[in-house]
């Protein structure tokens, strides 16, 4: 039995399929020659049968690879990495982030202490639709068509109420 303790990096060769799902195969170039890992199980957090924080690495992401009871036959994937090619998604310390492959994006802004501004939750998709909740207001921007679906719909506004029902006279 090889042993490696600590923790080392690698690159994702191949994601996850029916067999191993939330599991990555990494080779570690750095060694030479063809290392590749047996299937590595990625750490999740609040991991569980059908729960848990699902992200998964891309083919070709740095990741880092530890070993259970230093047994290279069991490899386990703690994290992945930015490095000089791949960069973060924000640079700003007060910007909490999580951005897809595709451009969707849900970010956290913190503003600067004793500003009087409490920051803002901004979510975003790649075509550009936006909703931004910040200071008390709530703005929802649509790049083609806004649907709100329900069985009724109430709008209030400064005191006066409105009640969307169906009905054969529109609004």
């Amino acid at each position: 039995m090889s042993e490696l303790f600590g923790v080392i990096p690698g690159t994702v060769k191949e994601v996850g399929n029916a067999d191993y799902p939330g599991a990555v195969k990494v080779e570690f170039t750095w060694m030479g020659g063809k290392n590749e890992s047996h299937w590595a199980p990625v750490a999740a957090a609040m991991a569980g049968g059908g729960r848990g924080a699902y992200f998964m690495p891309e083919k070709g992401d740095e990741v880092l690879v530890a070993f259970g009871h230093g047994d290279v036959n069991h490899p386990y994937v703690v994290g992945f990495l930015w490095n000089g090619v791949d960069q973060p998604p924000a640079q700003d310390v007060r910007e909490r982030i999580i951005r897809s492959v595709n451009g969707h994006a849900i970010r956290f802004l913190d503003s600067k202490p004793d500003s009087g501004d409490r920051g803002a939750v901004v979510i975003e998709d790649a075509h550009g639709n936006l909703i931004t909740l910040s200071n008390g207001k709530i703005t929802i921007k649509s790049t083609a068509v806004l649907e709100l679906d329900a069985a009724t719909i109430v709008m209030k506004v400064a005191g006066s109420r409105r009640v969307v029902v169906p009905s054969a006279n529109p609004i």
